[in-house]
Parts: C-alpha cells; sequence; structure tokens
C-alpha cells in the first residue's frame, strides 16, 4: 500500500534528521540558509549517494526511486529534500540573492504554519483580530 504518490511508506523522522545532517543541517529547527555553491563545498551529492541514497531507496515507490535517486545532482537532491521535508509540514523557501553582482538561489527550510507565507483568510482575521472591515453603505 503506497502513502503517496512518491513513498511507499513515510520514511521515519531519524532518517529525515539524516538527510537533512547531509545538507548541512542540524534538524527541522535549523533555520540557516544554504546555497548549491555550499552545498558543492559540503560534498552533499557524494554523501547522498553514499550514505542516503540505498535507505531512500527503500521508501520511493520503484519507479519514482529510478526518476529521483539515479544521476544525483545538487538540484536533485533539492528536490528530494522538498519530498521528504513536505511530510512532516515543512517546505524547503528558495530566494534569489545577488552577491557581488553574482545571482545565487538560497534555500531554507521552513514550516508550514509559517506567518510570512500563511494565505489570508477569514478565520485568520477573526483570530488576529488585526484586520479593519469597511462596509460602504
Amino acid at each position: 500500500m503506497t502513502k503517496n504518490q512518491l513513498f511507499r511508506k513515510v520514511p521515519p523522522k531519524n532518517v529525515v534528521i539524516k538527510v537533512l545532517n547531509v545538507f548541512g543541517l542540524e534538524g527541522f529547527d535549523d533555520q540557516r540558509y544554504f546555497s548549491r555553491k555550499d552545498l558543492d563545498s559540503i560534498k552533499c551529492v557524494q554523501n547522498m549517494n553514499l550514505h542516503i541514497k540505498p535507505i531512500l531507496a527503500d521508501f520511493y515507490l520503484p519507479c519514482k526511486s529510478r526518476t529521483y535517486l539515479n544521476d544525483l545532482t545538487t538540484k536533485n537532491v533539492i528536490t528530494i529534500l522538498r519530498q521528504i521535508v513536505r511530510l512532516y509540514n515543512y517546505n524547503i523557501i528558495s530566494r534569489e540573492k545577488y552577491i557581488k553582482g553574482d545571482k545565487f538561489i538560497i534555500y531554507q527550510l521552513t514550516p508550514n504554519e509559517d506567518k510570512r507565507y500563511r494565505q489570508i483568510t477569514i478565520e485568520n482575521i477573526k483570530e488576529n483580530r488585526k484586520a479593519c472591515i469597511v462596509s460602504f453603505d
């Protein structure tokens, strides 16, 4: 029985933390930014191939395992990280940053309920009571 379109079963939290450690993050509460250049310097792709790929192959569906776990690049490993942390209600947010005229994409692990990215709904307005409703009669 499959869990969703990608996984046979949900990877346990300790496996997800091992994946986060390969990215240089200490856990789900780590708010550090990282870029592809940072991942190259800590040899993230090589560590994923050696240590994490065999573990993750057990959790992915076979057809998705062939798609995502073969020929790993920095772009692929970020995609894998996004897929795994989504199961635990987290996101990887990307932003562009310019350093000395060079453009980099930086990534950060954030919880889904982060207020900066929450959609405004009537329930949120009632919760916060900071909004003012104006009616024109």
